[in-house]
């Protein structure tokens, strides 16, 4: 019998914590994507993707990251998953120079 991650039946849960890390921290954070599976070891994990505005990247990219990092960590920590988070931030430009699908 399969076991089913929590994060898989609160998918739902995890959309809306995160549109609402996104339009909290907006306009820096432009939007947030995220994806379930697992991380290099075989552990259960999410990868979030974070876009973050031009002149945020260049003036406060720090202060911008941690935020977002803390604020997605407060939501989901609520929900009681059981997965490793990971974090990966990218700007507007950076993201029209690589056009990467998932990032859009």
């Amino acid at each position: 019998m399969a076991v089913v991650p929590s994060a898989l039946v609160n998918s739902q849960q995890i959309r809306t914590a995160v549109s609402e890390v996104e339009k909290s921290l907006a306009p820096d954070v432009v939007h947030i994507r995220f994806d379930v599976g697992e991380d290099w070891s075989g552990d259960g994990a999410i990868f979030f993707r974070i876009l973050v505005s031009d002149e945020a990247s260049q003036n406060r990219l720090r202060k911008v990251t941690a935020e977002a990092v803390r604020r997605l960590g407060e939501r989901l920590d609520s929900l009681d998953m059981d997965l490793f988070r990971y974090h990966n931030v990218r700007s507007v430009s950076e993201q029209a120079e690589l056009r990467e699908a998932a990032w859009d």
